[in-house]
């Protein structure tokens, strides 16, 4: 077991995560390198959240920056390329020197009276696009993770994020510009520092929470899966794009108390997460949907209510879509942790799910909502859409666990009958093992597996998911990830069923 591993404390809850300062350090720059690339962006086209965000500089960059986007994950997708570590950090280097700069032409605008017009929307898409990808960077480090990494990671920057932001925005605009754009160049540092430590897959933080990477590790080429994950998600981001600019499309405005408020519970939201991972709970399956739909629901509440203070619903309306871009960057590290194509191709393609239908309707709803007599319709797609992916996901989520379980079962009476024994007599877990066990090692000698090798397909025949095989075997996560990778290659079988379906056919 990993040495830095803590130690068990006399009367804590076995399903109690606990992580060593040691562990923490080696994620340190990773979340801050996450946490300032993000940081740059709110300030430079989101204003700072000094409102639900900056009207058309805002969801204009998006769009422009989106269609580069687009056109490269089209590419990765059709020709399967992988982009070299050398090409990423080049990109990398190169886009924290662009957000600086960005910023800094920023804070220069902002000190000359009505220079918002076309160079602004510029050096703001110019910066979202060099944001977004110093932000994929650090999650890219996070590949092959544990769930519980992740979690930290992504929540515990976005938290930072959040406190930083609320300090900064009693200072001036173009103050606040210029601090961030010194504070991105502090990537390079980072990068520096996070190159010469071990990779977040290496470390032996594993929660029995597992979320969304048990279902990667099934399913992450899954269309019908990725079909749920995007149109939920569709669902949700234009709910958000219509409640960002109730009732009218213009951005609503933060006073002293909301922007307090918001950043509370937008915290408070964030650390609930942490600690319901920490505790053994799936947080990022149906906790993490129920949440963004109570927030949406509360939003469209205290709308209705103050109707003269559109601020107290803007405080769940940004609650909600800092939970959604949590959500989309921790499934960005689960489905690249297990997918087989590069990891931009998930990165774009979430991204793109989720924001550009967000910026479409905002746009929308800035060239449209303004002309309504009332708040009815914006009220009544906000509501209907909030209700659909409900009962969308939910039930789509029911279908998954019922199809694994039959998948589960299946596996149990293959397994079963590779063993020719019948199901009321099946010896103990560590006989079967020892079964099968001898068909791994005539595997093991076809096709010059390692022991370790050896061993995790072992286990992995016998039905363990790669998080179980790393703490049987008392490896990292992303250790177990790549032995099975390696068999997969070694063997050219590509799944569990294949390789019990071969291990049958040689008992045969």
């Amino acid at each position: 077991m990993n040495a830095t591993a803590p130690k068990a404390v006399p009367g804590e809850r076995p399903d109690h995560l606990r992580v060593s300062r040691e562990q923490i350090a080696a994620l340190v720059p990773t979340i801050l390198g996450f946490m300032i690339s993000r940081s740059g962006v709110i300030v430079s086209s989101y204003n700072s959240y000094a409102s639900t965000d900056n009207g058309l500089f805002t969801d204009g960059s998006t769009l422009i920056v989106m269609m580069p986007l687009l056109i490269a994950l089209l590419c990765l997708g059709i020709t399967n390329a992988i982009v070299s570590k050398t090409v990423t950090i080049t990109i990398t280097l190169v886009c924290i020197a662009c957000e600086s700069l960005a910023l800094f032409g920023i804070a220069f605008l902002e000190c000359i009276p009505g220079s918002q017009g076309i160079e602004y929307l510029v050096l703001s898409s110019v910066s979202t696009l060099s944001a977004w990808l110093c932000m994929f960077y650090w999650l890219r480090r996070c590949r092959n993770t544990t769930c519980a990494v992740a979690i930290i990671v992504v929540f515990s920057a976005f938290a930072i994020s959040e406190a930083l932001l609320y300090a900064a925005c009693f200072l001036p605009r173009e103050l606040q510009c210029g601090m961030f754009g010194a504070l991105c160049l502090v990537q390079y540092a980072l990068v520096r520092m996070a190159r010469k430590r071990p990779l977040p897959e290496t470390s032996s933080i594993v929660s029995k929470a597992r979320g969304y990477f048990h279902f990667a590790e099934k399913k992450a080429d899954s269309v019908s899966f990725l079909a749920v994950i995007a149109l939920g998600t569709f669902m949700i981001s234009i709910v958000i794009g219509i409640l960002k600019g109730f009732p009218s499309g213009e951005p609503i405005r933060f006073g002293a108390f909301t922007r307090l408020a918001y950043t509370l519970i937008t915290i408070s939201l964030l650390a609930s997460f942490i600690v319901g991972m920490m505790r053994g709970k799936n947080m990022m399956t149906v906790y993490m949907w129920i949440a963004m739909q109570v927030l949406g629901s509360l939003a469209l509440i205290a709308f209705a209510v103050f109707p003269e203070s559109l601020d107290i619903g803007a405080i769940f309306v940004n609650a909600m879509n800092i939970l959604m871009s949590c959500f989309m960057s921790y499934l960005i590290i689960a489905f690249s942790s297990h997918g087989h194509r590069d990891f931009y191709y998930y990165a774009f393609g979430a991204w793109a799910v989720f924001l550009l239908p967000r910026s479409l309707m905002r746009v929308a709803s800035i060239l449209t909502f303004s002309d309504l007599p009332s708040t009815v319709l914006p009220t009544a797609i906000a509501g209907s859409l909030l209700l659909l992916s409900a009962q969308f996901v939910f039930v789509q989520f029911l279908g998954i666990e019922r199809d694994e379980t039959k998948e589960s079962r299946a596996a149990a009476k293959n397994v079963q009958r590779l063993l020719g024994i019948r199901e009321e007599a099946a010896p103990g877990t560590e006989m079967r093992k020892a079964i099968v066990r001898e068909s791994a090692k005539a595997m093991q000698e076809q096709f010059m597996l390692s022991n370790r090798e050896t061993e995790v397909l072992t286990l992995y025949a016998m039905g363990l998911t790669q998080a179980k095989i790393a703490e049987e075997l008392r490896i990292a996560p992303g250790t177990a990830h790549t032995h099975v990778k390696r068999i997969y290659s070694k063997t050219d079988l590509h799944s569990r069923q294949a390789i019990l379906d071969y291990i049958e056919q040689y008992a045969d």
